[in-house]
């Protein structure tokens, strides 16, 4: 019986210090500290947004890239070196999953300009959103990566930089 006995007093404390939980983050949750203005209040006082502004002025770059599950496109290297002429493994994805995206591998050298990577099949997503592909380059230097859509170019994955030498 004495198991029981401390398996309710478990239970009831647990219980308690949920409800203690709840009850501490509601109150500490509605306590105004300005910290942190509200959507209504970065407006105009009707709720609309000023004249000559936009919504979301002010956003940091990291708020405005394509957050995961809205078209993100990510991209990862296999390798980080490679010799001059080495295999370079490229995989990813992109979430909300599509089949059948078509994908172009671009590089930049040593952080010049970014141009299309000549692929003899530039990767396409499977039915699961994911891809892989391979490259290899006689381009010694820090050689970055990235992945752009063909059919939106404003979607870019990550990039990724492999050394080549």
């Amino acid at each position: 019986m004495s198991s029981r006995a401390s398996g309710g007093a478990l239970a009831a404390c647990l219980i308690i210090a949920a409800i203690a939980g709840f009850g501490g983050g509601a109150y500490f949750g509605s306590q105004a500290d300005g910290s942190t203005p509200s959507g209504s209040e970065t407006s105009g006082s009707d709720g609309t947004t000023p004249v000559g502004e936009t919504p979301g002025d002010g956003e940091s770059p990291a708020e405005s890239e394509t957050p995961a599950g809205d078209g993100a496109l990510t991209l990862t290297a296999g390798q980080t070196e490679v010799s001059s002429g080495g295999q370079i493994d490229l995989s990813g994805a992109i979430d909300p999953p599509e089949e059948g995206v078509q994908l172009r591998l671009e590089r930049s050298v040593d952080g010049g300009e970014w141009e299309t990577f000549p692929l003899n099949n530039q990767p396409v997503t499977n039915a699961d959103g994911a891809f892989s592909t391979y490259a290899s380059t006689g381009q010694e230097g820090t050689n970055t990566f990235r992945l752009v859509r063909e059919d939106d170019d404003t979607v870019v994955s990550n990039e990724v930089q492999v050394t080549v030498g």
